[in-house]
């Protein structure tokens, strides 16, 4: 029987938050950077978390990524298979609007930049990004660690709303 983990997508739009942080990540160019700067400013919504990515882009373009670690043996530490689930779909302006307007009634712009563990402590971060109108942007990030405080009640119900709302347009465009 196997049992499976999510483990972390790559948070390529945190490496591209910055170019220079694109540059020390790895990447070879002063273009590599500006391209991943272009692709970031795409951008509608992304939820970013250990196990799991959302992105809707400006195109109105979903992918919902995440990256599935099977165990061969339930006492195991050594996975016996990973693999990258992604899927994707086209939805609507109206299924986007109704995206961003829960967002905005839910207080989310309300909120401050960080909540959680503090950056030098053990944590795993989970990050919303919400770009409107292509000149508002927030983007709050959530520190997951025992000690923390708990995510704040907009966070956790935009992150919620998020994943089901990425959940059901895959859904509705697979036919699953």
């Amino acid at each position: 029987m196997k049992y499976s983990v999510y483990l972390s997508a790559i948070a390529l739009l945190l490496l591209a938050a910055k170019p220079s942080a694109a540059l020390a990540s790895g990447s070879k160019t002063a273009a590599d950077a500006a391209e991943a700067d272009k692709k970031l400013h795409e951008v509608l919504v992304s939820y970013t978390a250990p196990f799991h990515q959302v992105v809707l882009t400006k195109d109105l373009h979903l992918t919902d990524t995440e990256e599935v670690t099977e165990y061969d043996n339930p006492v195991s530490s050594t996975p016996s298979k990973t693999v990258t689930v992604k899927k994707t779909a086209q939805i609507s302006k109206e299924q986007a609007a109704e995206l961003l307007l829960f967002i905005k009634e839910n207080g989310f712009h309300q909120l401050k930049d960080e909540y959680g563990a503090g950056p030098q402590e053990r944590n795993y971060p989970y990050t919303i990004l919400v770009r409107e109108d292509g000149t508002r942007e927030k983007q709050v990030v959530y520190r997951s660690n025992p000690a923390a405080a708990a995510r704040p009640k907009a966070f956790s119900q935009t992150e919620k709303k998020i994943i089901e709302f990425a959940s059901k347009a895959v859904q509705l465009k697979t036919g699953e």
